[in-house]
């Protein structure tokens, strides 16, 4: 297994909380990198801004790769009310994708408005939406998978038997630690469930509070770097070797309680005392 970080958050004004996105993105992604192979992390995973930030400039975005030492694996994108634009940031991704030579793609369902109740006819849509970015990608050598996710149209246990029982491209999962608690499911259950069926490809590694009643105005804030919470990490380890998986372990923070930079280290330092990777 391959430790990467999601550097998406140093693209952000604030550190503590999403503001805009830098005046300065190509000065704060080369921080990130600078940051993270500090930290000892060799692969990165990052939003499809990215493929904004370094679309006309591929020479630059490789070299400054290279000047770190660091491997782009996986760009995430994510659906929204606007399925035109959404499918045309689709498209810059996977052009940047080869571009560059990697081959995975995370897509997050489309938010929910507050209150909203998902319906058969919503999961339907998102997987026609999921299904027609899939078929870009296979067309193109690119893998998605689907990231179940809080606040989203496919957040439960139902609603991914949902999303896979109605997809018809062969798309998988990106199942995360502090989501899955989140949405009041176990992450070893939930990685065993879909390790077993080949549906987890991917995995996002970040702990949470024990606290359920903390932050009720935004819960994701309840996440935490590793180690810092309450998840099982070498329980869900046991589970991820038992099945053989051999793919990236890749770790995020959406909120950092100091900096990115601690966050980051925080994280790597747990997986290798305690995971030992």
């Amino acid at each position: 297994m391959k430790v990467a970080y999601t550097a998406w958050s140093w693209l952000q004004d604030e550190y503590n909380n999403w503001g805009p996105v830098s005046h300065l993105p190509k000065r704060d992604f080369e921080q990130s990198l600078r940051d993270l192979k500090d930290c000892g992390y060799e692969y990165m995973e990052n939003f499809n801004i990215v493929s904004e930030i370094y679309e006309n400039d591929r020479e630059e975005f490789d070299e400054v790769m290279k000047k770190y030492n660091m491997e782009f694996v996986c760009i995430y994108h994510y659906l929204t009310d606007d399925f035109q634009k959404d499918m045309a940031i689709a498209k810059r991704c996977v052009r940047f994708a080869k571009e560059h030579g990697f081959v995975l793609m995370n897509l997050e369902p489309p938010r929910k408005k507050p209150g909203q109740v998902v319906t058969d006819a919503d999961l339907l849509t998102v997987c026609g939406k999921a299904d027609e970015i899939a078929k870009l990608c296979r067309d193109n050598g690119i893998e998605l998978n689907l990231h179940p996710h809080w606040g989203t149209y496919i957040e439960a246990e139902k609603q991914i038997d949902f999303f896979l029982a109605h997809i018809k491209e062969n798309i998988g999962l990106c199942l995360d630690t502090a989501h899955t608690v989140l949405c009041g499911m176990e992450p070893a259950y939930l990685f065993d469930k879909y390790l077993g069926t080949g549906k987890a490809r991917y995995i996002h590694l970040k702990d949470i509070n024990g606290d359920p009643d903390s932050y009720p105005e935004y819960p994701p804030r309840r996440f935490r770097a590793l180690g810092q919470g309450v998840i099982d990490f070498p329980g869900v380890l046991k589970v991820l070797e038992d099945h053989g998986y051999d793919g990236y372990l890749t770790v995020e923070l959406d909120f950092n309680r100091v900096n990115n930079y601690e966050s980051a280290r925080t994280s790597r330092k747990y997986i290798h005392d305690v995971l030992g990777l």
